[in-house]
């Protein structure tokens, strides 16, 4: 029986090989849609009149691809998106959030081509304890073809 006992210090390896994969692999930029704060004493948000609005925050590298296509007439098609880890890491630091589980749990969803999609799902890859990439599988419209 063998074990591996070395010391090994985590780098960001694992990170710019995936952003290179994910380049090479056709990466594309997304944008992750995000609620903007209310403002505070405005006469229409005190009345609740307010319309909401976003903010659009670009991820990339990206890659975007179809799940198994649904056999069945009038469901939604599925998508994977997987987006650089050294990305999400950037706008978690701007918006001086925690978690990633925060950052997605606030979306309000993520444009793709034009397409606002609805994230189902999130999951991160990670070696040596840290992610390198995360996988979205987001709920999109019919309308798109892959």
């Amino acid at each position: 029986m063998s074990a591996d006992l070395s010391v090994r210090n985590p780098t960001a390896a694992q990170q710019r090989a995936a952003d290179a994969l994910l380049r090479c692999l056709g990466g594309t930029t997304v944008l992750l849609r995000l609620p903007t704060y209310a403002v505070a004493g405005s006469d229409g948000e005190q009345l609740g009149e307010s319309t909401p609005t976003y903010e659009d925050i670009p991820l990339s590298p990206a890659v975007f691809r179809r799940v198994r296509p649904e056999l069945r007439d009038g469901k939604v098609n599925r998508y994977e998106l997987l987006i650089s880890a050294s990305s999400i890491q950037t706008q978690l630091g701007l918006l001086q959030l925690a978690s990633t589980d925060q950052l997605f749990a606030m979306a309000a969803g993520v444009f793709v081509d034009g397409e606002l999609m609805l994230i189902e799902a999130a999951a991160e890859a990670e070696a040596f304890g840290r992610p390198y990439m995360y996988r979205l599988i987001l709920r999109g419209p019919q309308s798109i073809t892959l």
